[in-house]
């Protein structure tokens, strides 16, 4: 009976310990935003249901809300100057079920980085991108943090690639 008492003591006094462990899930997001993080990307969560942009995708692609989508924005320095070109790009997925991406605004010339970036997401029909961005003064990529450190090493490079568009 005392070893009872004594073993219910420890689980109510261990049991919160191993509560706050991260899994195996949160620190590997960790430590990709902390590698984002130290490239100076501003990560962001997007809500779907909210965003005026994403909410009109949503009702034509239900699918995407299955993830949980970030955004990771490269800001230019004072000293660069950022993407020539102002457009947004989102992938949606046609009734034949293939992934393709659309432009938001039919009259932008789609740059040959955008292009090559674009292409390779196309050929992969992943649904692990959902938007790119090209600002003023900054690049984005919308995507849902699946993979580990490569996948965000490439997502910096194309990010690098993009701002001196």
């Amino acid at each position: 009976m005392v070893y009872l008492i004594i073993g219910l003591a420890m689980l109510f006094i261990l049991g919160p310990v191993f509560m706050l462990r991260p899994s195996a899930r949160e620190r590997r997001l960790a430590r990709i935003r902390q590698r984002a993080m130290a490239d100076h990307v501003v990560i962001s969560p997007i809500s779907l249901n909210r965003d005026k942009k994403f909410s009109t995708l949503l009702q034509r692609n239900p699918h995407i809300d299955v993830y949980r989508w970030y955004r990771y924005q490269l800001v230019a320095r004072e000293d660069q100057v950022g993407p020539s070109v102002k457009g947004e790009w989102l992938q949606r997925k046609t009734r034949e079920g293939n992934l393709v991406w659309e432009t938001s605004d039919v009259k932008i010339k789609t740059p040959r980085a955008v292009e090559q970036i674009i292409e390779g997401w196309q050929q992969q029909q992943t649904e692990d991108f959902l938007a790119l961005e090209l600002g003023p003064r900054s690049v984005a990529i919308v995507w849902n943090e699946r993979g580990d450190l490569a996948e965000v090493e490439t997502l910096l490079e194309n990010l690098k690639q993009l701002l001196v568009v």
